[in-house]
């Protein structure tokens, strides 16, 4: 902003702003300290300053010309319009954070796609017994829904794509559905619920969908086929990447746009990340474990809320 000239007289002083106004000129006017009805006039934007000068020298020649008082209605219509703009904006960030509030994302019935795959996990929890079957049943649909079925793996000297190789392509998302324990279940359920009903009305069903597929596939694959020395394991199961996907997803796009009204705390971020470099280290070692699908899906989730924030 820089200063333009002084004008004797409030009078003067505003019927010139409100002419430059008028061209699209915005200025803002100030009593000089000490010299009574002595007026600064500032010029907001620089780039405008060159016109400004124009025009008052033409109001310095002519000030009792018409246009200048006949610019004070269109000034008034310019800035009411604006107030108008404002209201109406500051309207509509209060309706996006109240409808995007935690509140109510987490209040109310469960979405449909968010249900589903929480009592197909339930149910295939109870026929598979937790993911050491004992039964035909529990059996069969360890060997339907697993990464790769052991004896493939040993028939194909320990490929951990035997299966998929084989056509069985669902194998690249079907471990999310299974559960290595009742506390792997309940755990993973229970953040998958939270986060799944506040994506899933946030951005509709079909675009969930999308999501959850895009976060099975890519992190599964990471986790069954890379080589044992990269913590790599064809036998993992658990929707537990999914769930860190979810994590990186909102907190990426809640931290891009705080408007969204979700929020999760970055320390929360640190400490999953920190889970993950525990599982990596291999201080933790159990069989349903999938380290790097928890760090493949905490990437890609945030990659894609980035995305659709920045898209």
């Amino acid at each position: 902003m820089r200063i333009l000239t002084e004008i004797n007289g409030l009078d003067s002083a505003e019927k010139f702003v409100a002419y430059l106004l008028t061209l699209e000129v915005d200025t803002q006017i100030e009593r000089r300290d000490g010299e009574g009805d002595v007026w600064e006039v500032w010029v907001r934007d620089e780039d405008k300053l060159h016109l400004a000068k124009k025009e008052l020298e033409a109001f310095q020649a002519d000030p009792l010309n018409s246009k200048y008082a006949e610019a004070l209605p269109a000034a008034q219509k310019i800035l009411a319009a604006r107030a108008e703009k404002r209201e109406a904006a500051a309207k509509n960030i209060k309706r996006i954070s109240k409808s995007n509030s935690p509140a109510s994302f987490t209040r109310g019935r469960i979405p449909p796609l968010t249900l589903t795959l929480l009592i197909i996990c339930l149910v295939l929890g109870v026929f598979t017994e937790f993911g050491r079957p004992t039964n035909t049943t529990g059996k069969w649909i360890m060997n339907q829904l697993a990464f790769a079925v052991p004896a493939d793996i040993i028939q194909s000297g320990g490929d951990p794509a035997a299966s998929i190789k084989k056509g069985e392509i669902w194998r690249i998302v079907t471990p999310i559905v299974l559960h290595g324990g009742i506390i792997h279940l309940a755990m993973n359920l229970y953040f998958f619920t939270s986060l799944g009903r506040i994506i899933e009305r946030w951005i509709g069903t079909p675009k969930f969908a999308i999501l959850i597929l895009t976060l099975a596939v890519l992190p599964n694959l990471l986790q069954g086929l890379s080589p044992e020395w990269m913590h790599g394991n064809p036998r993992f199961v658990g929707i537990s990447g999914v769930v860190y996907g979810f994590l990186g997803y909102v907190w990426v796009r809640s931290t891009i746009n705080p408007l969204h009204g979700i929020q999760i705390p970055f320390p929360i971020i640190l400490v999953l990340i920190f889970v993950i470099l525990i599982g990596l280290s291999g201080l933790v070692q159990n069989w349903y474990f999938a380290d790097l699908c928890h760090l493949g899906g905490l990437v890609v989730g945030s990659a894609i809320g980035f995305i659709s924030e920045k898209a």
